[in-house]
């Protein structure tokens, strides 16, 4: 078999997870051989019987993320149902390059740190602050 098609070159696993957040972090390489294994991830994690209100997937782990990779990710977030997605590209220019070249940091909730990502809020503090600036007029 081709070593292309390794799965085990890319390493999926859960640091957090609370009622409203789970975080994946993947490490090795996101690309064609492996990108089955992110989906299958978040699947079961969307399957839930209490999905979660965030998926933060932390790519700066990642070592290679090539377009089959890019597009898993995609998926990910389009069949995320009633979750939202946020990507941590993390500093390194393996992830967060790649994902401005190909444009899909237009399309993705992409933040360089954890933090920030779970600093963005839920979706209820959302909600929440868009009521306040449209009641103060």
């Amino acid at each position: 078999m081709r070593e292309s098609f390794r799965p085990e070159r890319l390493e999926v696993a859960q640091s957090h997870r609370d009622s409203d957040v789970v975080i994946l972090v993947l490490y090795g390489e996101l690309d064609a051989g492996t990108a089955l294994k992110l989906e299958q991830a978040a699947a079961q994690l969307f399957a839930a019987e209490h999905p979660p209100e965030v998926l933060l997937l932390d790519l700066s782990g990642l070592s290679f993320l090539s377009v089959a990779g890019a597009r898993a990710i995609h998926t990910v977030h389009e069949s995320s149902g009633t979750s939202r997605v946020r990507v941590v590209t993390g500093n390194g220019p393996v992830v967060r390059e790649f994902l401005h070249a190909t444009r899909f940091d237009a399309v993705l909730d992409c933040y360089r740190t954890r933090v920030g990502a779970i600093a963005a809020g839920s979706r209820a503090e959302f909600v929440s602050q868009v009521k306040a600036i449209w009641n103060a007029g």
